[in-house]
């Protein structure tokens, strides 16, 4: 069994060895129609369309770090940026 202690290095190397890099491990996740559900919804709601500027220095240090996720799920699955830029305009 693995240790899912939070911040556990040895659980990512154990789990890298069984299932591959990070990389497909993202793609097996996300491949898939639920996983290409879970991109639109999050395109929704990190600010993929839409600014993260709010005057509240605090919600948009929240917002960017929403929007940031979101930006290193796609550059994981590596997406080509012309794929990327006609999913965000849709």
């Amino acid at each position: 069994m693995f240790d899912f202690d939070k911040g556990n290095k040895k659980h990512e190397k154990e789990l890298a060895k069984i299932t591959g890099d990070k990389q497909q491990i993202y793609h097996r996740v996300f491949d898939g129609e639920d996983g290409q559900a879970v991109i639109e919804d999050l395109k929704k709601r990190c600010f993929v369309r839409v600014t993260t500027y709010d005057p509240d220095e605090k919600k948009m240090g929240m917002n960017e770090g929403r929007r940031s996720v979101y930006v290193y799920i796609i550059n994981l699955l590596n997406q080509d940026i012309k794929e990327l830029l006609e999913g965000i305009t849709k």
